[in-house]
């Protein structure tokens, strides 16, 4: 399962900070799968993807 959240000039270690502390993994921590948490940075002067993190927990 893949929860992905994405910044506009943010940082992505900002966009997996968020996906913990909004609790968007909750609905899914009964389900036996793997959880992966995707954070992703938008560089508007770039126009483009600036940075990525991935973490992941094992299911």
């Amino acid at each position: 399962i893949y929860v992905f959240e994405f910044k506009l000039d943010g940082s992505a270690f900002d966009a997996l900070e968020q996906i913990e502390h909004t609790g968007y993994l909750i609905p899914y921590t009964a389900d036996r799968r793997q959880l992966v948490k995707v954070g992703v940075s938008f560089d508007a002067g770039e126009r483009n993807i600036g940075e990525w993190e991935i973490d992941s927990t094992p299911g």
